[in-house]
């Protein structure tokens, strides 16, 4: 099963799509492809585009971005949208 996974950054500025934060955060939950969101919009917009990318199972994770050490705290349990 292809899993997906959106990060929902909300607190700490912007995060680039290569950080190595993104990357561990992929591992860590095995997912097959990312994607990153600023607003709820960009939610719903990856959630879309992974179901149509063929992800049958979608989970997002809210985010904090550490300016000190340019990575990424995970807040509270990762949230299943659909799968």
């Amino acid at each position: 099963m292809k899993r997906g996974l959106i990060i929902y950054v909300t607190e700490g500025g912007q995060c680039s799509e290569d950080s190595s934060g993104l990357q561990r955060l992929r591992c860590h939950y095995r997912a097959d492809a990312l994607r990153v969101a600023s607003s709820e919009f960009d939610v719903t917009y990856g959630w879309w585009e992974l179901v149509t990318r063929g992800m049958q199972e979608v989970v997002c994770v809210r985010a904090k971005m550490d300016e000190a050490s340019e990575g990424l705290q995970v807040l509270g349990p990762p949230l299943r949208l659909c799968g």
